[in-house]
């Protein structure tokens, strides 16, 4: 539990200027709650950066870099669990997400050598999007998304179709705190499926999972889960200057995975095939890429394939 007492002294080591007792009890709730309810202020700006800091980010540099959560009602809260930090890519772009050079100059297995040899699983399927699986497309009526849940190369479940704002991808033991949308415990598997211990394993850790949401300027992914996601987007190609094909998303981190501003990527990329721009994939708590011993997204134990509906 959160002693008001040491909570005060944390926000004002954070450089939080003078909370009110009300508003400190608030957010002490509200930290003891993993979330809660929001945390509104009068001047929001400092002491969200305050408590960002203090509670979940000690290298937080400025409000900037928070971006708030779908969850959250109140555009002046404080509540530091209703505010996730923008992703960026990492310098020098990390191991995931090159090829090393000896690995660039000999053939690939299951696709043809290319001269770009950072395209991963994402851009070499040949029909850009895995989630069909035999099953007849349904009209989109008024759903932005469908999700389709993949473990290793087997999909559990039916498609599922997404008209609200924003929806939550979560394990069966998050709780209360998951929100509404899918439930990857509830799918239907197999009766006579084995349950293979790496999947066991990573879907034990998904909890929280992520929070996928329709905004203004794109679509956003929300981490909640306490271990990193994997994010492939061909939208985030260029974003990416062709470097960071694989984002890692750390746990409380945000990233805009689709812009529809942005130009759209070729639907056809050279030596590589069709490519789906609309298609999105995300893997749970492991990542893959030439780096990785999981060379295509369908050796990750846990992932989930996002595709985005057609411009209307």
């Amino acid at each position: 539990m959160f002693r008001r007492r040491a909570l005060r002294r944390r926000l004002v080591a954070a450089g939080a200027p003078a909370v009110p007792d009300e508003q400190l009890r608030g957010l002490a709730r509200a930290l003891d709650a993993g979330g809660g309810d929001c945390v509104p202020s009068a001047e929001p700006a400092p002491l969200r950066l305050a408590a960002a800091r203090a509670c979940r980010w000690p290298d937080l540099k400025d409000a900037t870099e928070l971006r708030r959560m779908p969850l959250c009602k109140d555009p002046h809260c404080c509540n530091p669990y209703h505010w996730s930090r923008l992703c960026e890519p990492e310098t020098p772009p990390p191991p995931y997400s090159r090829y090393a050079m000896d690995e660039i100059k000999k053939p690939k297995e299951h696709v043809s050598s290319s001269t770009d040899g950072r395209r991963t699983d994402h851009e070499r399927l040949p029909t850009g999007s895995l989630t069909t699986d035999g099953e007849e497309k349904p009209s989109w009526e008024s759903e932005w998304c469908r999700l389709a849940y993949w473990e290793l190369t087997t999909r559990v479940g039916r498609q599922f179709g997404v008209r609200l704002r924003a929806v939550d991808v979560f394990g069966g033991g998050a709780g209360a705190g998951a929100g509404n949308g899918l439930c990857l415990d509830a799918l239907e598997t197999k009766p006579d499926a084995p349950q293979i211990e790496q999947v066991r394993k990573t879907k034990a850790k998904i909890g929280l999972g992520v929070t996928l949401s329709l905004e203004a300027d794109g679509v956003w992914l929300y981490n909640r889960s306490s271990e990193p996601v994997f994010v492939s987007s061909p939208a985030l190609d260029a974003a990416a200057a062709k470097a960071l094909l694989v984002w890692r998303v750390a746990p409380g981190h945000c990233l805009c995975i689709f812009d529809p501003a942005a130009p759209p990527p070729p639907r056809c990329q050279p030596h590589v095939g069709p490519v789906d721009p609309r298609s999105v994939r995300i893997s749970f708590a492991k990542g893959w890429g030439p780096k990785y011993h999981r060379r295509d997204v369908t050796a990750c134990p846990c992932w989930l394939e996002v595709m985005l509906a057609p411009p209307s």
